[in-house]
């Protein structure tokens, strides 16, 4: 099985061989799969990512054209679908320790083995037999012949291969992008000490030059999460560039001694395959703050970025002039960084606490510092609206006292305005004062991916959805690693009624994140819309086995679907939780999905009854019940005053605006 598989995608590649842009994206689409499950399959098999393979094919093809002496080296460059000769020849010798005009040279060689692929997809070797011109007088004389064509090849070739390279890299660069376009991606630094307890530091520098070079209006930057996604694929910088549509890249690295720091960073121009600035900075480990906005003003000047000098004061701007809470400060932000990531599954609550007692250590040496009570009031609103701290009020509460003290020391704090926007929202539903906080923040900061989260969610419950699409687009141009947005996107498009869309989101966060229950009753409402009755079935079943572990209800599931179709399904749904409650999401026996699944079935007066129960009940589902003025699914209780009632009850009159059925 595993060989069918490497030889069918052996076969698209070459099918697609001479085409530069053919990537990973397009591999996993002529495939059939998503980017990271063919990742993951080739990974399992053979140790390899996506872009490994498809340039190992390239460059033994080229091997078979060079031993056919098919071409100049130049011309198989262009065969076998690279961009440049030099990025070919680079890529060449990496993989073979020598370059290919030593293959194609005759004389000192007696044997060579020539690689191909066979059917498998895998290498082969043959032994090919080369002439070699022996006697001192004959190779004397040919090397003469050689050295007089080679200078002549030489001077005919230099000006031809640079018209041809300048040329394809007008052809061949980074899809959807000119060369004008100040796009950039900067890499996850590496720790380069011994020592993984520095990790640290490289985050946090690599996070704070990011964070300057966003003050630039005239760059656009890729986020930091989405760089973390390519921390340790293997990709390239031009792979990563091109996978994130950026036309330049930022490398970098720290290096400590003791008390000494080391700080380089490499300037990639991937639109022209090149370096465009290389740079060390070398301080005191007391003596980094200020290094990053130096870097990022270095970097805005070799891109020819047009600053205002608003954005260079907010670059140069130093959040503390403190190195021993700018160090706690750091620390902080990594524990809490790595607790929030979303592609993460075994986050921590442990992290959040201990950002918490970095940040508080932060403000105790410098009573000043804005973003240690920002991060302050972040780390307590996530520990609190992820249920890891009791009473959950008092927890918002602290969220509440430390963003505000950070908007009294700089109302400018787009963090800070973020957290005050959260929980005006949650759990205070003040939706238009919460709304105004999140839009100042996303103004101040307009790549915080968080922010556009929470302001997608606000207008999840409020809408109009039309709004919420827009900065839906956006969030996920921002982010396209982030499961989160990818299932906010598939229930977007489900308010929309654009089911198969939203079964392509849903498919997308599933192969980032398989492990969110709530995604797999999308899959089901969705094919129970699109009458795809035996998918939607399967999925009920595959719910129960996971929250269960047991397959002790795949029959009856089954039986009752082809008894009685999709509506049977939610009949036995409503049964289940009124009658036999199972301990998991939807099926627990909470009123307000017994109210939605008689919703779908047109049962206007049980799902009135089951609302108003709801309302009743202390915890009440306000995830999805919050979002009943936006779900068509309670359009048929649109114009019923007892609906009405809930609707204003909950706050969200005046946000009932879909028309009744």
């Amino acid at each position: 099985m595993d060989q069918a598989f490497i030889r069918k995608l052996t076969e698209i590649v070459i099918a697609n061989l001479t085409n530069e842009a053919f990537g990973v994206k397009q591999l996993a689409k002529k495939a059939g799969m998503s980017h990271a499950s063919l990742h993951r399959r080739l990974k399992s098999i053979k140790n390899q990512n996506v872009s490994q393979f498809i340039r190992e094919i390239r460059l033994q093809k080229a091997m078979e054209l060079l031993h056919q002496n098919a071409g100049t080296v130049s011309e198989i460059a262009f065969m076998v679908g690279f961009r440049s000769p030099a990025y070919f020849i680079k890529c060449f010798h990496e993989y073979y320790g020598f370059s290919p005009g030593e293959v194609k040279k005759t004389d000192l060689i007696q044997t060579e083995f020539k690689n191909g692929i066979d059917d498998n997809g895998s290498s082969t070797s043959e032994q090919v037999q080369v002439i070699q011109i022996s006697g001192p007088s004959g190779r004397m004389k040919l090397s003469y012949r050689i050295a007089a064509l080679t200078g002549l090849f030489v001077i005919i070739l230099f000006p031809l291969t640079w018209f041809l390279n300048n040329l394809l890299i007008k052809q061949h660069n980074v899809p959807g992008l000119t060369e004008n376009d100040k796009s950039i991606v900067v890499l996850p630094f590496k720790n380069l000490t011994d020592n993984p307890d520095n990790q640290y530091i490289a985050d946090g520098i690599m996070e704070d030059v990011l964070n300057d070079l966003y003050q630039v209006s005239d760059l656009r930057l890729i986020s930091r999460t989405t760089s973390e996604h390519f921390r340790e694929t293997g990709f390239t910088s031009w792979e990563i560039a091109r996978e994130v549509n950026a036309n330049y890249v930022l490398e970098g690295s720290v290096r400590r001694y003791g008390n000494k720091i080391r700080i380089s960073v490499h300037l990639i121009d991937a639109y022209h395959d090149q370096y465009l600035w290389s740079a060390n900075f070398d301080r005191d480990i007391t003596d980094i703050i200020g290094v990053q906005s130096n870097i990022a003003m270095q970097i805005a000047l070799k891109l020819k970025a047009e600053i205002s000098e608003s954005e260079i004061y907010q670059i140069e701007d130093i959040p503390t002039k403190n190195p021993e809470a700018y160090d706690y400060y750091l620390k902080g932000k990594f524990l809490f960084n790595k607790a929030t990531n979303e592609q993460r599954v075994d986050n921590s609550k442990e992290w959040i606490n201990g950002s918490i007692q970095y940040f508080e250590k932060a403000i105790s040496v410098d009573k000043y510092f804005t973003e240690a009570y920002a991060g302050l009031a972040n780390s307590w609103f996530t520990l609190s609206d992820w249920g890891w701290y009791q009473p959950y009020l008092e927890g918002i509460q602290k969220a509440r006292e430390y963003s505000m003290k950070a908007l009294e020391i700089d109302p400018d704090c787009a963090e800070a305005h973020f957290v005050k926007g959260s929980f005006l929202i949650w759990p205070e539903r003040k939706w238009e004062e919460g709304r105004k906080e999140l839009e100042i923040s996303i103004q101040l900061n307009p790549n915080n991916t968080y922010a556009y989260q929470a302001f997608i969610q606000l207008l999840m419950i409020t809408g109009p959805i039309e709004e919420a699409r827009l900065f839906m687009d956006r969030a996920i141009e921002l982010e396209p690693f982030n499961w989160v947005l990818h299932n906010l996107n598939a229930w977007i498009y489900y308010f929309e009624d654009r089911h198969k869309e939203s079964l392509e989101a849903c498919s997308i966060a599933s192969e980032l994140n398989d492990d969110y229950i709530l995604n797999n009753w999308l899959f089901f409402l969705n094919y129970a819309k699109l009458d795809e009755g035996i998918n939607a079935a399967e999925e009920l079943q595959k719910i129960i086995r996971i929250e269960t572990r047991s397959s002790q209800y795949d029959t009856e599931i089954m039986d009752i679907y082809n008894k009685s179709g999709i509506k049977g399904l939610f009949t036995w749904l409503i049964d289940i939780n009124i009658n036999k409650p199972i301990p998991a999401v939807g099926l627990i026996g909470q009123p307000f999905f017994i109210a939605w699944w008689n919703a779908i079935l047109g049962n206007k007066e049980k799902s009135i009854y089951w609302l108003g129960r709801n309302m009743e009940s202390q915890s009440g589902n306000y995830t999805f019940f919050n979002l009943i003025a936006t779900n068509p699914d309670f359009d048929i209780l649109r114009s019923d005053p007892r609906f009405l009632a809930i609707i204003e009850e909950i706050g969200l009159t005046q946000y009932n605006t879909r028309k009744a059925k």
